[in-house]
């Protein structure tokens, strides 16, 4: 409901000042940025229709400008800087896939066809907007599609045990907590996937960190030790295509993409 930030913002007797870096979609400092997400996720939900697809919303420049408007009574930020303004997009468009999956799983997935409901069950979106929306997820390719997609993540091997946090303000909380010591890869991995509510690893990330520490140990006779990155980076390229667990805490830098 968003007490949390109105208090910060009483006990400053001002805004929250939010600064976003090129290439960030959230502030650095963890409590900002999870003030900031929270209130991203507040003003699509109150405000925001959800449409069958995030091109419609370029059609619709409003929209997008109610986004940073509700943003900015919130918080002090320059929402005309090009950083600023590209990191809101992305957290719009998170958002909103985020309450489309919501809808669809409380509203659609539990129903036969014939009777998923006919009204909106939100304000944000209309009567129209709500049956469009319907209509696009009882497409036969549609359907298909998501059986895919859920089969999919279904094969995810190293769930993140960060709750709420991305990568990056996780790995800021553990700097605080690691002050004299330099956390490495493996580290990082450990720290990322260990779950509390279980204590402990699940199975498989149990058995990716024994084959990481297994490559550190045993290094291939006439070849340079391996470094912690790379061990952990083979190992992940062993058990996922595309894993950017080093992109997303900041060891590794993202590769461009090809024009080809």
């Amino acid at each position: 409901m968003g007490h949390g930030l109105q208090r910060m913002n009483r006990s400053r007797r001002g805004k929250l000042p939010v600064v976003i870096t090129e290439g960030r979609i959230r502030p650095v400092v963890p409590i900002v940025a999870a003030k900031f997400a929270i209130e991203c996720n507040i003003v699509v939900r109150n405000h925001v229709p959800v449409l069958k697809h995030w091109k419609e919303y370029k059609n619709q420049l409003g929209l997008f400008e109610l986004f940073k408007g509700k943003l900015s009574a919130k918080f002090d930020i320059n929402t005309s800087d090009a950083a600023v303004e590209k990191a809101c997009s992305q957290m719009m468009k998170n958002a909103l896939r985020q309450q489309r999956y919501r809808l669809k799983k409380k509203y659609f997935d539990p129903f036969p066809l014939h009777m998923v409901r006919k009204t909106s069950p939100i304000k944000s979106v209309s009567d129209k907007q709500w049956n469009d929306l319907v209509e696009y997820w009882k497409d036969p390719k549609r359907m298909e599609a998501s059986e895919k997609c859920k089969e999919s993540r279904s094969k995810v091997k190293f769930h993140q045990t960060t709750g709420s946090r991305s990568y990056m303000v996780h790995v800021e909380i553990l700097g605080d907590k690691y002050i004299d010591q330099e956390l490495d890869a493996l580290d990082l991995f450990k720290e990322c996937h260990y779950s509390k509510k279980k204590k402990g690893y699940t199975s498989t990330v149990q058995l990716a960190i024994t084959q990481m520490e297994n490559k550190l140990s045993t290094p291939v006779e006439g070849e340079q030790p391996m470094s912690t990155t790379q061990a952990v980076a083979n190992v992940l390229a062993e058990n996922a295509k595309k894993n950017k667990f080093l992109q997303n805490v900041g060891i590794q830098n993202a590769q461009p993409r090809s024009s080809a």
